[in-house]
């Protein structure tokens, strides 16, 4: 019998319609992933769109008279603007092609050889990466000040060795202290897991066919590491296009501008040029914006697949060498490390910060004076507000974030993981200008401004970044079936998040509310703009001490600076040897 075909009434036709796709962000869990996406990506895009807009407007804040070019205008016209560009374009040239052959070096020696100590060398870097700028400025001011440097008259003692005096105050003094601060550690800290995971025969086979070790390095390790290396090459670039507190401190007394510190200059001036500000900001995105692309390109289609099936890790023997590179190393990282911590210590205690020839100079004085201080005592409690208050921030957020980009299928979850990126790549100058005019210009945000909680908002962002990738790595680490266990015997997604996944990365996260704590301790150009008498914390408390040459006093507040962070420090690094972070 011929089979007979019944046509779908309508109410039918209307239950097999599909639903509009923009339905599915608003149900179910969907609509905790989109409430979590259109937040980060209100905070990370809307000021920043905000700071584009803004450069048009005409008029003072608040009494905009129209629309124009006045801004740009003003700000191109602004005195030694060509030498502020020319000095932030060849001090990133100079100081990142220095520290990424430097970086490589001690990468692959820390990784791929017999050095002794490795761990510990390795260590110190971690140590280097988490000390604070602007202290560490300091005592580098203490030791090579052109009249009063301790190095400097150490040179002058020596017959054969008085022809030598560095200043500090210099091009190169600005190249020198970025250099053995983060700009070197933070190549090290980035490639040497990327170095340790290679495979080792690809060296040995080289060597067996007669090539030297400095042949196999430049020839076969490095063009195989050569994503990794370009990556961690552009981060470093955009890290450098936004430097701040060197600039300003060694910079001023030469008259050497960037542009970071040009921004800071038209806000800080006693009539604030914000619309200039905000025209200058916007030409540093427009600059940027091809390296964020780059990056981005290079990280999405790089490979980084060095370890084979048949992988193995035989360390290199240095041989006769193995002693003297340990010497060299050793001695790079104690002049990272202890050299300036010790000069900055000694400095608290000196009557007049860099005068170790006069009668009697050291007092106790300048410790007793800044810590009975009102503004030290709510500098101390604003930092340690911010530093829990992100830490703890930083660790939820993020892992939602991670969670949702790794463990869904969320729609948008490849948007979401490419605006979590942006914040890396903006200079902190003008994320704070960014923030500024989103608490100024938005009026549900307007009561919160001069609170320190648009201090700890600046932080968690600038901080997503690196947090949320710490977590992503470890996510993808899990399998599903707990969560999936869980979701069968009728558990929601709140209940499966809190007690299945929290759970197991409980460690990382750990590591992350480190991580933050230790961003918000050591940050100065993210809240400069945005802080106030009341809420500004110890770090802008030493960039004000500093610019009123009042050193002994800002000298105290670094140590303290100082003991937070190598706190930090020494616990993430035990966390991070629990989870293999740097292994």
């Amino acid at each position: 019998m011929a089979r007979v075909e019944v046509a779908p009434t309508v109410r039918e036709k209307v239950k097999k319609r599909p639903s509009p796709i923009w339905r599915e962000y608003f149900q179910g869990k969907n609509l905790i992933y989109t409430i979590v996406s259109l937040g980060v990506v209100f905070v990370v895009l809307y000021p920043v769109l905000l700071l584009f807009i803004n450069s048009f407007k005409e008029g003072a804040f608040g009494q905009e008279t129209g629309w124009g070019l006045a801004n740009w205008k003003l700000a191109l016209s602004e005195p030694d603007l060509l030498s502020a560009l020319g000095n932030t374009l060849g001090l990133t040239a100079v100081q990142q092609s220095i520290a990424i052959v430097v970086g490589i070096l001690l990468a692959w020696l820390i990784a791929r050889t017999d050095l002794p100590g490795r761990d510990w060398i390795e260590f110190g870097f971690w140590v280097t990466f988490f000390i604070p700028t602007l202290p560490m400025t300091q005592a580098w001011i203490l030791l090579l000040d052109p009249d009063r440097g301790l190095i400097n008259n150490l040179f002058a003692a020596i017959p054969f060795l008085s022809w030598l005096k560095f200043d500090i105050f210099s091009w190169w003094g600005i190249v020198w202290v970025h250099l053995v601060t983060t700009t070197v550690a933070i190549k090290v800290m980035m490639l040497t897991p990327a170095f340790r995971n290679m495979d080792s025969s690809l060296e040995e086979a080289s060597r067996v066919h007669g090539a030297t070790n400095f042949a196999t390095l430049v020839r076969i390790v490095a063009p195989i590491m050569a994503p990794a290396i370009l990556v961690v090459l552009l981060m470093g670039i955009i890290r450098s296009l936004e430097a701040f507190e060197v600039e300003l401190i060694l910079g001023s007394p030469q008259h050497i501008d960037v542009f970071s510190t040009k921004i800071y200059r038209l806000i800080s001036q006693s009539s604030p040029e914000y619309g200039a500000a905000t025209a200058l900001g916007s030409s540093v995105l427009v600059l940027l914006l091809p390296l964020i692309l780059f990056q981005q390109w290079v990280s999405q289609r790089g490979t980084y697949a060095t370890v084979s099936g048949k992988f193995k890790s035989v360390p290199y023997r240095l041989g006769k060498l193995r002693w003297p590179i340990f010497a060299v190393v050793l001695l790079l990282v104690l002049m990272m490390t202890i050299l300036p911590l010790s000069a900055l210590l000694v400095g608290t205690f000196m009557k007049l910060f860099g005068f170790f020839t006069i009668a009697d100079p050291f007092t106790l004085n300048h410790w007793k004076q800044v810590i009975s201080r009102p503004d030290l005592i709510q500098g101390l409690t604003n930092t340690l507000i911010l530093c829990f208050s992100t830490g703890i921030l930083a660790m939820f957020l993020y892992s939602v974030i991670a969670y949702i980009v790794v463990r869904t299928k969320y729609r948008a979850r490849g948007f979401l993981d490419f605006t979590v990126w942006l914040p890396s790549t903006l200079p902190g100058i003008v994320v704070s200008l960014g923030m500024l005019w989103l608490f100024l210009s938005f009026p549900l945000f307007q009561p919160l401004y001069g609170t320190i909680f648009i201090l700890i908002l600046a932080i968690v962002l600038a901080a997503v970044t690196t947090g949320t990738q710490v977590l992503k790595s470890n996510l993808t680490q899990l399998g599903n079936e707990l969560e999936e266990a869980s979701w069968v015997h009728g558990a929601s997604w709140w209940y499966t998040y809190r007690r299945i996944i929290l759970p197991l990365i409980a460690p990382a996260m750990a590591v992350v509310g480190i991580f933050g704590f230790s961003v918000a301790a050591r940050s100065t150009s993210i809240v400069v703009l945005l802080s106030t008498s009341e809420t500004r914390p110890l770090s802008v408390l030493q960039l004000s001490y500093m610019g009123d040459g009042s050193y002994e006093a800002a000298s105290v507040v670094g140590v303290i600076i100082l003991f937070l962070t190598i706190g930090v420090a020494l616990v993430a690094r035990i966390f991070g040897l629990k989870l293999g972070v740097g292994k």
